[in-house]
């Protein structure tokens, strides 16, 4: 994998998209971007971002017509390629920094700072044609003094990261690599290209100094420009002002010996100060220390190398070089190109208009739905008869009405979906059903609430009953009493409901019906919770038959937990829920086991499953999805959880001597068969559950 520096928390695939597939055949094609894993891509970068700035900087895909950073948030791009995430995170972290450290209000008033300079307007309107008032000399200026700035601003700010957070300094390099050590750059300072005396040439040779081919002598003050931004020493710089200064005495510099429109090239008498000190040096990484692998320049160090100890390599007169060395490699028309390119390229980078793959709005609406309903994929490993494999299972954690209006997936009803009036009426019915049947079980069920006490006279220890004390001087023992006080513990109830598309229509209707009656008589009751989750498959950005077996992934829908939802949440939001595709239901249990666990610590804990067949899912079938199933059951058990399953089948069919024993194979004694007639009865009989005393 190229993305190394990621590879402790990315897992192989993470990063496949529609242009970087293909490790075999047997890997089916994503079609379009994952929004789960473009959401957990985005929420991974921003947790690097605010670790690394101690900021909560907003991180934000970059959507058709954006162009550029805001100053506020990062944007990222929405490739998934591997070979683009490390420089993707490296320019998180860039971009971040900057907004930590960078004072965008300097480059806002660069025009009054430049005009300032009287005497240099007026050497500018004398020298060049093109100037001809006050207002062209300063937009000259304002364009070269700009990239200046963003050049050594750049090194400050990653210098800063780069010492600060070494554990990052992978990402860095990543990127570096990316904008500034192509090829083609190489190749572009060691050729005879840009050595003229002109302003391309030196925003060139300035932006790739710390190249190991630069040629700190193939312009007249290339080599002075170098001592004064001083890169080594970078940090000395505190601000973006004290960085515009710099930048502003560079510009005037170069300026001198830069040729007017009728000028010959001037050679200043400063051009070759520091020959003997100073030259070329290994490669460097953002903050211009020599990066690793580059031959005698080594080792990063942390700074601490003294500056007399670099490399001797200054090969130009005293004045500098004004003349180009003999034997410089030629570019053909091609590599011209090529260069070109990559300096467009690195422009791009210092102005932060870096290209990043964009995003539609309609995906970053469905991103969002999804960051705000808590989705997150689980791994869950299982033996499919000849191998471990692993099947992703999606977990979403809050439904809300952003997730139905914004994705699609199948489990939950769009208004534009056909028959969506008839459809949507008839499940507020079963709600609303359901409702009234749970207030007349949570009258009864408000026992649980009540704390009881006995009081036991006439015992021999115990305090002393007051009524009792005259009988102590006739020798009277029993005068004591004890008070016993009994209450329930908190209960929790977690109702997991299969909503494959086998049990679509009357199954589905009365275990509705049944979970709602349990929720609201919970909801009556001020220690008992109650959680209901919803199970199958499904593809997102498919209608519920609009996708292949091979599309669809497990998923758990947690529609309503009262631990954070009121009855609104039923009455809303379950009226949306529909049956879908598949039965993937040990892998459901798995995914979400940790969650079920630590819920019911200290509680009388309570899983209801109701389903209507065994365990399915592509190559998730048979015996080993039966003791995969059979060993989450065992697990929650062993926690301490009562497990109570009920087979739904309908009034007409029971069900087949093959399921029936994979049933109670999978959930053992607590297993029930449920006609839907009479489905009610689950609330009946847990009533009876709820009052069992621990």
């Amino acid at each position: 994998m190229i993305y190394n520096n990621s590879s402790f928390w990315l897992d192989d695939d993470f990063l496949k998209d529609d242009n970087d597939w293909g490790f075999d055949d047997v890997i089916e094609k994503p079609k379009g971007k994952d929004p789960i894993k473009l959401a957990g891509y985005r929420r991974a970068i921003g947790n690097f971002v605010r670790i690394v700035t101690g900021e909560s900087i907003p991180v934000r895909f970059t959507e058709a017509g954006d162009s550029y950073t805001d100053g506020k948030s990062v944007t990222i791009s929405a490739s998934l390629k591997d070979k683009d995430f490390d420089p993707a995170v490296g320019l998180a972290l860039h971009e971040g920094s900057h907004i930590k450290l960078t004072d965008f209000n300097t480059l806002k008033t660069l025009e009054d700072f430049v005009k300032k300079d009287d005497e240099m307007m007026n050497v500018l309107a004398k020298k060049h044609e093109t100037i001809t008032d006050r207002w062209s000399a300063t937009y000259y200026a304002m364009n070269k003094l700009k990239t200046l700035i963003n050049i050594i601003e750049d090194r400050r700010i990653d210098n800063f990261i780069y010492k600060t957070a070494p554990g990052y300094r992978g990402y860095y390099e990543a990127l570096y690599d990316k904008y500034f050590n192509a090829k083609i750059i190489d190749k572009g300072l060691k050729s005879d290209e840009y050595r003229d005396e002109e302003w391309d040439s030196y925003m060139f040779r300035i932006c790739n100094m710390t190249n190991v081919n630069t040629d700190l002598d193939a312009l007249n003050v290339l080599r002075a420009v170098y001592k004064m931004i001083n890169v080594k020493n970078i940090a000395r710089l505190k601000s973006t002002n004290q960085v515009r200064n710099l930048a502003w005495k560079i510009f005037k510099m170069i300026e001198e010996v830069i040729p007017g429109d009728t000028e010959e090239i001037k050679t200043p008498g400063q051009g070759g100060e520091g020959q003997e000190g100073e030259g070329q040096e290994g490669q460097k990484g953002p903050n211009g220390e020599p990066k690793a692998g580059n031959g005698e320049h080594g080792n990063i160090d942390d700074g601490s190398k003294a500056e007399g100890e670099e490399a001797k390599q200054g090969k130009g007169g005293e004045q500098g070089g004004t003349i180009a060395p003999k034997d410089l490699e030629k570019l053909n028309d091609k590599q011209k190109h090529q260069l070109k390119k990559a300096i467009e390229k690195q422009k791009e980078f210092q102005d932060g208009k870096t290209k990043k793959t964009k995003i539609s709005k309609a995906l970053n609406k469905q991103m969002k739905a999804m960051e705000n309903s808590g989705v997150e994929i689980k791994d869950v490993e299982f033996n499919n008869g000849w191998q471990n494999v692993k099947a992703e299972v999606t977990v979403i954690r809050n439904f809300n009405k952003q997730l139905v209006e914004d994705v699609e997936c199948g489990m939950w009803m769009r208004k534009d979906e056909y028959g969506f009036d008839r459809h949507m009426q008839d499940h507020k019915n079963w709600i609303a059903d359901g409702i009234r049947k749970g207030i007349v079980l949570g009258k009864k069920l408000k026992v649980r609430a009540e704390e009881r006490n006995t009081k036991f006279n006439r015992q021999r220890t115990g305090r002393i009953d007051k009524r009792m004390i005259a009988n102590a001087g006739f020798g009277a023992e029993a005068i004591f009493e004890k008070i016993e006080s009994f209450a329930y513990n908190p209960g929790l109830i977690h109702i997991s409901i299969d909503n494959s598309g086998s049990m679509n229509g009357t199954r589905f209707e009365k275990a509705q019906v049944a979970a709602v009656a349990i929720a609201k008589a919970c909801s009556m009751i001020e220690n008992m919770d109650c959680i209901i989750s919803y199970r199958s498959s499904a593809a997102f950005g498919t209608s519920r038959w609009g996708s292949r077996n091979s599309d669809v992934k497990p998923v758990v829908l947690i529609a309503y937990d009262s631990r954070i939802h009121g009855m609104v949440q039923i009455k809303t939001l379950l009226p949306y829920v529909e049956t879908a595709n598949l039965t993937p239901e040990g892998l459901c249990f798995e995914a979400i086991m940790k969650d079920i666990v630590e819920a019911s610590r200290g509680k009388d804990s309570y899983f209801v499953n109701m389903c209507d067949g065994a365990p399915y899912y592509n190559d998730y079938y048979g015996e080993k999805a039966v003791e995969h199933t059979k060993s989450q059951v065992k697990k929650m058990r062993f926690e301490g959880i009562k497990v109570i399953s009920y087979f739904i089948t309908s009034s007409k069919e029971n069900a087949s001597p093959r399921d029936s024993g994979q049933f109670k194979r999978m959930y053992g004694k607590d297993s029930q068969f449920v006609d839907t007639n009479k489905i009610t009865e689950i609330a009946r009989t847990m009533n009876s559950k709820f009052l069992e005393t621990v």
